[in-house]
């Protein structure tokens, strides 16, 4: 299996990125930035409350040194906060991305693919 997906690490941190944009899907997501136990970014519900969904963030995305994500755009986002963004759920990460997401999801698993993310707007 061919896969447009990388994994970026800063040690204690994971945030699985496109290569190049992946497309697709448009729906809007709100939530908070979070961390799964197996230590990969994701978005958790903006109640805080229920389980964090992986996220495959934008081309361009970037984990920096302190653990921050930072968007194609140059924001950044820290574990805990909010952020919006564009994309779709695959019921199914791994099956459908391979094995580059097997240290963030086991198989059957649904994982996120974005491709925008962006500061929560009025």
């Amino acid at each position: 299996m061919t896969t447009n997906i990388k994994s970026d690490s800063n040690g204690d941190l994971t945030a699985l990125v496109q290569i190049a944009d992946l497309g697709g899907m448009d729906a809007g997501f709100e939530g908070i930035l979070a961390v799964n136990p197996e230590g990969c970014l994701g978005l958790l519900p903006p109640d805080g409350q229920g389980e964090v969904e992986v996220v495959v963030w934008p081309a361009g995305t970037r984990l920096t040194d302190e653990g921050e994500l930072r968007s194609p755009t140059g924001e950044t986002f820290a574990v805990g906060d909010e952020f919006s963004a564009g994309g779709g759920i695959l019921e199914d990460l791994r099956a459908d991305k391979g094995d580059v997401v097997a240290d963030c999801v086991a198989d059957g698993e649904p994982g996120a693919v974005m491709h925008s993310v962006g500061p929560v707007g009025p």
